[in-house]
């Protein structure tokens, strides 16, 4: 049966000040009136049912979590005793799925990202489950046709098609992957699309429960030793009291990077081209996607309740504002970010957003905890 797991226990530091540590990014609303969680959750009824979605997150944001997804069960949050990574978050979940279901499919996907049409992206996962069911030695990668020279993403080059299963989803087809690729410098992004050979990694992944298992046994020991010793007692009362004594010890590292990059070498990952539009708002610039710009090439992010701002020889800015007792002017300036909360202003210059991240560095270095 398929079930899919939502990773929502990032803090999206690249969007503070409005991301903070108990509420980051993927419990945000930037545009309608659901956050990019409820968004994920959405996205995935009817084409999974909703006792079989479950949500990985951490001690401290579990019961904000569980506040915004009223409509599942309760036992959907599973909660990491600390941060390991990606690959110690699907470690677990797949403890979660076997304990369901010893043939458990899953689905992984993170819980910040946006996709349209949601009948295009439900088609797709259930494609690719349908391959993982035919090819159970499968890892199953969904890649994004890349649009634009992205530097901020990572790539997948895929090699020859794969066999084409049977049914009326034949459309979508699946390929071999050759390699993964890290996030390029904009020459070699450019290249990878001319190539056409190219996608952008969006990790989100489709496997059964027991393969990823099986491949962290053979390429990750320092994942896969604490995780058995907790599969040993899943069904037992002793699972709890481990989970905490064990999780700590697993190795932190990406999915990427301990699975996906070496089973590839081996033949045995496949990547499903998607027919739907993509997008991780992973920074602020990217607001540049999904909001209107007026004349002078100024985004204009804010919801539609705050004051608007005003701008006097102001070009290529990009301007949020959440505070409905402040207004934002700016005058004669060029590629700035200004982005207002009810306790911080944050205002860089729009090619150096990296910074944003020495921000938050500099507030623990002085104690500002309650800015974090």
């Amino acid at each position: 049966m398929l079930h899919a797991i939502i990773m929502a226990g990032g803090s999206g530091t690249r969007l503070w000040p409005e991301s903070r540590r108990d509420f980051p990014k993927q419990l945000m609303t930037f545009a309608g009136t659901r956050s990019f969680l409820q968004g994920t959750v959405d996205r995935l009824l009817p084409a999974v049912r909703p006792e079989n979605i479950g949500i990985v997150t951490g001690k401290r944001l579990r019961d904000a979590v569980a506040g915004q997804v009223p409509e599942l069960p309760e036992d959907s949050i599973i909660v990491e005793p600390c941060a390991r990574n990606t690959s110690g978050c699907i470690a677990l979940a797949a403890l979660w799925c076997l304990k369901r279901d010893p043939d458990a499919v899953m689905v992984i996907l993170p819980s910040d990202h946006l996709i349209q049409p949601v009948d295009a992206f439900q088609k797709t996962i259930l494609r690719a489950a349908q391959l993982v069911e035919r090819a159970p030695e499968k890892l199953v990668t969904l890649g994004i046709p890349p649009t634009y020279p992205a530097e901020s993403f990572g790539y997948v080059e895929r090699g020859a098609e794969l066999e084409a299963g049977s049914g009326t989803d034949c459309e979508l087809r699946a390929f071999e992957v050759l390699r993964f690729r890290e996030k390029p410098d904009r020459q070699t992004a450019q290249e990878y699309i001319a190539s056409g050979s190219f996608f952008w990694n969006a990790g989100i992944f489709v496997w059964k429960a027991e393969t990823l298992l099986e491949n962290l046994r053979r390429y990750a020991p320092g994942v896969s030793g604490p995780v058995e010793t907790m599969r040993a007692v899943l069904h037992s009362a002793a699972f709890e009291e481990t989970l905490e004594r064990e999780f700590p010890k697993l190795e932190s590292i990406s999915i990427d990077y301990a699975v996906m990059e070496k089973a590839a070498q081996d033949g045995n990952v496949a990547i499903l081209p998607v027919p739907f539009e993509w997008d991780d708002v992973g920074s602020w610039r990217s607001l540049e996607r999904h909001f209107p710009q007026d004349e002078s090439g100024n985004t204009l992010a804010s919801p539609p309740e705050m004051p608007k701002p005003v701008l006097v020889k102001t070009t290529d800015c990009t301007i949020r504002n959440t505070d409905a007792g402040k207004t934002v002017a700016c005058c004669g300036v060029k590629d700035l970010a200004v982005i207002v909360t009810p306790d911080v202003v944050l205002v860089f210059d729009r090619n150096c957003e990296e910074s944003v991240r020495e921000v938050t560095q500099k507030l623990k270095e002085m104690n500002c905890e309650e800015l974090l």
